[in-house]
């Protein structure tokens, strides 16, 4: 897991607040979907994301831009449904889970608390909306914020339905390219094996 993302995960997990308002139900177990878009589009190449659903093997598919390249792949301890990373040469940070349990709802006043409180850990414009179109036009939520994270400045995207958790973060001084999110969040499929 990105350092980040881990460090996020971390102050996540060691805080109690709740979620302000009512989310839709992002966490329930995964349940087959197919892309809104299943083409390839261009600049981008087709991955895949070994998962267990049910007890039974499941693959999700996506398409990331060129340049990402595997850090990770597949089930293991921590995420034992599976997540996948990957990143590319400009340190942008891509990362899917399958299987996950916790609505970002909840996260969101989790985040707040750390809003202005400057130097390292810092977040700001944390902007939660739920429902929202998220893989194609399954709806789930999203969760955008800026954080300064062990000495660097990033801009991050959380989005979540079906029980699968999509993170995206881009380097403050990289372009965010969320063209190239949307484009990734249409190609986004799980199937049953």
């Amino acid at each position: 897991m990105h350092p980040r993302a881990a460090l996020l995960t971390v102050l996540i997990a060691a805080t109690s607040a709740c979620g302000a308002g009512p989310a839709p139900d992002t966490t329930a177990e995964p349940t087959p979907f197919v892309a809104s878009t299943p083409s390839t589009p261009k600049g981008f190449t087709a991955v895949e994301c070994p998962a267990v659903v049910g007890g039974k093997p499941a693959t999700l598919r996506l398409a990331v831009p060129d340049g990402f390249t595997s850090e990770s792949t597949g089930p293991t301890e921590q995420t034992p449904s599976g997540q996948c990373t990957w990143r590319d040469p400009e340190d942008r940070f891509l990362s899917v889970q399958v299987g996950e349990t916790e609505s970002l709802a909840d996260h969101e006043d989790e985040l707040k608390q750390y809003e202005g409180i400057g130097g390292d850990d810092e977040v700001r414009n944390v902007t939660y909306d739920a429902p929202v179109d998220v893989f194609g036009d399954l709806e789930g939520e999203r969760l955008t914020w800026w954080t300064y994270s062990d000495g660097s400045p990033a801009e991050c995207v959380d989005v979540q339905a079906n029980g699968i958790s999509l993170f995206w973060e881009s380097p403050e001084d990289v372009d965010q390219r969320l063209d190239d999110l949307d484009l990734l969040l249409d190609s986004v499929e799980l199937i049953r094996s």
